[in-house]
């Protein structure tokens, strides 16, 4: 499913209504006429229930009218409050107020403070007279850059409240008041829905950080031509099962080890080498038909016997911590192999910084970046950006911040913006680069301008070692042939859904080792 920002969404409405004629009116009306389609789907009928509507002094009160209206029509009874005054209402949105006014429907305008301090006690009576079926959310639509503040804040602190004290469903318009469709950033104060119905496309803010103000995600068609959707050619994609069809299907029966690709994972240090191993489980559990640790020589007896099935190269020079002085065996153990992981557990030491340094600059293949290797690299901002090979960057919110020389809260504003940190230049550079900011909402962006964001996974996944499994995956996923691209959002995706998997039993409590588990299943899951 494609995603669109906000400025896309105006630009793709304003098409529709000058250059095809469609009005906006019919617009509108196809946008409250649809949510309310899809309220009685989710939450029941209308007939016979009071709908409140808490309409905005925009087009997305606009569309609360018509939804009021269409309640109406259905034989429920509708209430518009209105936080700002609704003869200022313009256009399509002032157009159905006096639509609504003329039908004689019932509306508050809150415009002094008492009635906003009664704004609770006013809903809950009209639940007493009849039964309220929900609380719809038309305060603000994808426009929002500004913070929230005075009444409409208190109105968004209101809606809320009843929702938790009252356990009165909400149903959001196009997206929660008070999130930033761009970036999910909460401008002041969000409403958090039960029900979230928007409008010909999704939006970013929608998934960022879990998306967990937008509740149940519906997307509906309210008439834009797809013809203008394809001419815009969009860039944002979301990672969900559609992404993945027909990709992760079943092997020949020809298929052997040789032909699932192998990889080399260099990786751990003492007191770290669960972080290798846990990769390697990654790697295998993914698909990949051979997996080669290169280790200390000292930690090798551990890897001999933590995984029967990989292979693992005692490397002579490195003594707890991968050295620079064994890069001619590394070299010739990266030959022939179909791509590489270098970072988990591997520790910052100078001579692993140097052997990081020299690997980055030198390997040609695709090379899979995590943890510790991100650090080291953060520190040589010139040769991050011209490597002889794809590189695929797997930073946490921490990560990030140090490749960006900022802040963890910079980063996490506009977790987007970050994730596109290589596209400064503005090059469509090849060999690519792929930055997989990880976190809720996972943010998937490449140097060529295409971005995606993650639809799986939970918050039980917020543990150690996580990010090595993921490590792991996307360098099984290179190995067995897949593009840097495919390879970086197959494996936010599966790491995600397997891990959905286990919280479908039990919501935290599970370690990264049972996730690298469940991924065969949640390959299958796919491939039904």
């Amino acid at each position: 499913m494609q995603l669109a920002l906000a400025a896309q969404m105006r630009e793709l409405d304003r098409q529709t209504i000058e250059e095809i004629g469609i009005p906006g009116m019919v617009l509108m009306e196809n946008a409250g006429r649809s949510t309310v389609d899809r309220m009685e789907q989710v939450l029941g009928p209308v007939a016979g229930k009071t709908v409140c509507v808490f309409a905005g002094p925009g087009n997305n009160g606009g569309d609360g009218l018509v939804i009021a209206r269409t309640v109406h029509g259905l034989g429920g009874f509708p209430f518009v409050f209105f936080p700002a005054d609704p003869e200022r209402l313009a256009g399509d949105a002032g157009l159905n107020f006096e639509i609504y006014r003329r039908l004689r429907l019932p509306y508050q305008v809150l415009d002094n403070q008492e009635k906003f301090f009664a704004l609770a006690d006013t809903v809950l009576t009209l639940n007493r007279m009849h039964p309220i079926h929900s609380l719809v959310d038309a305060l603000f639509g994808t426009g929002l850059e500004r913070e929230i503040g005075g009444g409409l804040l208190e109105t968004i602190t209101c809606m809320n409240t009843l929702r938790h004290s009252h356990r009165l469903p909400v149903v959001s318009v196009d997206i929660p008041s008070g999130l930033h469709s761009d970036t999910g950033a909460i401008l002041g104060g969000a409403v958090q829905a039960d029900l979230t119905v928007t409008y010909g496309l999704a939006k970013p803010g929608h998934y960022h950080h879990g998306g967990t103000r937008c509740g149940r995600l519906a997307c509906i068609d309210i008439g834009i031509p797809a013809k203008l959707v394809a001419r815009m050619q969009l860039q944002g994609t979301l990672i969900d099962r559609t992404m993945l069809a027909g990709h992760l299907g079943l092997r020949p029966a020809t298929a052997h080890k040789g032909s699932n690709g192998h990889l080399l994972v260099l990786a751990g240090s003492s007191g770290k080498t669960g972080a290798a191993l846990l990769c390697g489980q990654g790697a295998l559990r993914s698909g990949a038909g051979l997996v080669t640790f290169a280790v200390p020589g000292d930690l090798n007896p551990i890897f001999e016997t933590a995984v029967a099935e990989t292979m693992s190269v005692p490397l002579p020079a490195s003594n707890g911590f991968l050295s620079i002085d064994d890069y001619p065996q590394i070299e010739v153990l990266c030959a022939g192999k179909n791509g590489i992981v270098l970072g988990p557990g591997i520790g910052t030491e100078p001579e692993t910084r140097e052997l990081v340094l020299r690997l980055y600059g030198t390997y040609d293949g695709p090379m899979v970046i995590d943890a510790d290797a991100l650090s080291i690299l953060a520190a040589h901002p010139d040769l991050l950006r011209n490597p002889p090979g794809p590189r695929i960057f797997t930073p946490h919110p921490g990560e990030m911040a140090r490749l960006l020389g900022t802040s963890v809260e910079t980063v996490q504003a506009d977790r987007l913006k970050a994730a596109q940190w290589l596209n400064a230049s503005g090059a469509d550079r090849r060999p690519p680069m792929i930055t997989v900011l990880k976190g809720p909402g996972t943010v998937v962006a490449t140097t060529g301008g295409a971005w995606a964001i993650n639809a799986s996974g939970n918050p039980g996944m917020a543990t150690g070692g996580m990010g090595d499994v993921l490590a792991g995956i996307i360098g099984g996923l290179l190995a067995q042939g897949h593009d840097p691209w495919q390879a970086a959002c197959f494996g936010v995706h599966l790491h995600g859904l397997a891990a959905d998997r286990l919280a479908a039993g039990r919501p935290y409590g599970y370690t990264a080792t049972e996730v690298a588990r469940q991924l065969p299943r949640a390959i299958g899951s796919l491939c039904s």
